[in-house]
């Protein structure tokens, strides 16, 4: 592989300080406007006690030995300013950072004082597992230099976008969210060649007839994407991406005015994705309903998409892995995976490029919105929170201090572009140059659902995936998909309620 496929555009705004901040990743030169120095500015007075850190993804030394090494250094360095502090780094394994895995550690309030976990499931248990960060995020980080951004304020150095998307509905940041993961399409050249195929689709079904054509004169499968019954799988872009494309009309009524920022100067005014409490508040006003027609079109895209993806994508297929061996021993045209894909694949055997859905056009269906969107967000590697129990046992003081430590741009930046995975969005880092192909796809407006399983409730996720496999399979028509869809929406939300208890909740 020798070059990528597209170069891209840059997308930033000017919040109310008017300081430079990302709207969408940049992934060169806005990043680049934020670098500065980074001498440390140290706090003179240290924090004691021993605290257990589980980096996960950045701390696999076995995997990573050099990114390993990063870590260990930056924790022999913070250890020797604050001698009475002990950092324990634990290595990553398969178990760790499962719902079963901490879920047992919470239980027995032995969970690592500095933990990984995905927001939208750190959310769901929220105070009654972590500890809230707010008050901290407004402190001044000491660690990073004077005249920087986060400097006088902790929470500026962490891209805004992405800590509002991770911020849980009761309105508090249970982790800091520090990288970006993106995903994308990549594709064989050799085999887009062979059936005359080109990445350059200006419509949905220009994008499918071409994926058709590959199957129909090359036999092979088109598009890698699987779709579990239960828990995470890449369908779940798909079904955030189709939902987006068939309610953006209805974005703005779909917010709630309390979260939107006025002053913010976007490039896609109003549009962002919704949290939590906006999708319940809408499927309880009806102004969400899936019985609405919009709901047709998102199940005949979807069962479009269904056809050029492997016969077995349901129940054959039970990971990113099975659906990338068929990529590799090149008996799949496109796999969809995201960024922590790119390094492995630098010295692949047959060149491969980037590429995207398409846009949706008025030609796929009435009020189509003209574009895709992209899928990131911050669920990536670096997502950390500290646990109830590091409070309770003293600890609380070293564990935001060493996050402190460890977010600053000279000691993330490193850990993050050494791994070079996922896209460090720390004001004043700069992403690793081979994530630079993933430029459009970032650039592309947000979509406004994210995965089924962080909507609303990690039960209605798997609720929502097995009523459209159902459809899919062809044990339900649209009539009855669409009631069960609505019935699952309106039973997630007042589960919402029920917890939250929103002023506006019946």
């Amino acid at each position: 592989m020798e070059e990528f496929a597209i170069s891209g555009r840059k997308t930033i705004h000017t919040n109310m300080k008017g300081n430079m901040i990302l709207k969408k990743l940049s992934l060169v030169l806005a990043f680049a406007l934020l670098f500065g120095a980074f001498a440390p500015v140290l706090a003179q007075d240290g924090p004691s006690g021993e605290i257990d850190v589980l980096l996960r993804w950045y701390y696999r030394p076995e995997q990573f030995p050099d990114a390993a090494a990063i870590v260990e250094s930056i924790a022999a360095e913070y250890m020797e300013m604050n001698p009475n502090a002990t950092i324990n780094l634990v290595p990553d394994f398969p178990e760790t950072g499962s719902p079963a895995w901490i879920a047992a550690r919470m239980a027995a309030g032995d969970a690592p004082d500095i933990t990984f976990d995905h927001w939208f499931r750190r959310n769901l248990e929220g105070g009654n597992w972590w500890v809230s960060l707010n008050e901290f995020l407004d402190m001044p980080n000491p660690y990073i230099a004077e005249g920087t951004l986060g400097h006088e304020r902790w929470l500026d150095s962490l891209y805004d976008v992405g800590m509002s998307i991770s911020r849980a509905p009761d309105g508090h940041h249970y982790q800091v969210s520090l990288d970006w993961v993106e995903s994308a399409m990549f594709y064989n050249v050799r085999i887009f060649e062979e059936a005359s195929v080109e990445a350059d689709w200006t419509s949905w079904a220009e994008f499918v007839a071409d994926m058709h054509h590959i199957q129909n004169t090359l036999g092979l499968d088109a598009v890698g994407t699987f779709f579990a019954g239960s828990g995470w799988s890449n369908w779940y872009w798909a079904d955030s991406v189709f939902l987006s494309a068939v309610w953006a009309d209805k974005a703005a009524e779909l917010q709630m005015d309390k979260f939107y920022d006025e002053e913010a100067i976007l490039e896609f005014p109003g549009w962002r994705i919704l949290n939590t409490e906006e999708i319940a508040k809408a499927i309880i006003d009806g102004t969400l309903d899936a019985n609405d027609a919009r709901m047709d079109t998102f199940l005949r895209i979807s069962r479009e998409f269904s056809e050029i993806l492997p016969i077995d994508y349901i129940g054959g297929m039970t990971s990113l892995d099975d659906l990338m061996r068929l990529w590799l021993s090149e008996e799949l045209a496109v796999v969809w995976a995201g960024t922590w894909t790119t390094p492995s694949l630098l010295d692949n055997a047959f060149e491969w490029k980037i590429m995207y859905l398409p846009p949706f056009s008025e030609d796929d269906f009435a009020g189509a919105p003209g574009t895709t969107y992209s899928t990131g967000g911050p669920s990536a590697a670096g997502q950390y929170g500290i646990p109830n129990s590091t409070a309770e046992a003293g600890n609380l003081e070293l564990a935001v201090d060493w996050l402190m430590w460890m977010s600053a741009p000279q000691n993330f930046g490193p850990i993050a572009n050494d791994t070079a995975g996922f896209v460090t969005t720390v004001a004043g880092t700069e992403p690793s140059p081979i994530l630079k192909g993933y430029e459009p796809i970032v650039a592309l407006p947000d979509r406004l659902f994210t995965d089924p399983n962080g909507r609303l409730t990690a039960e209605h996720g798997d609720e929502w995936s097995q009523i459209l496999q159902g459809y899919l399979l062809d044990e339900t028509d649209e009539a009855a998909t669409k009631q069960l869809l609505q019935d699952s929406w309106m039973k997630g939300a007042t589960a919402v309620c029920e917890k939250n208890g929103f002023e506006w909740c019946p």
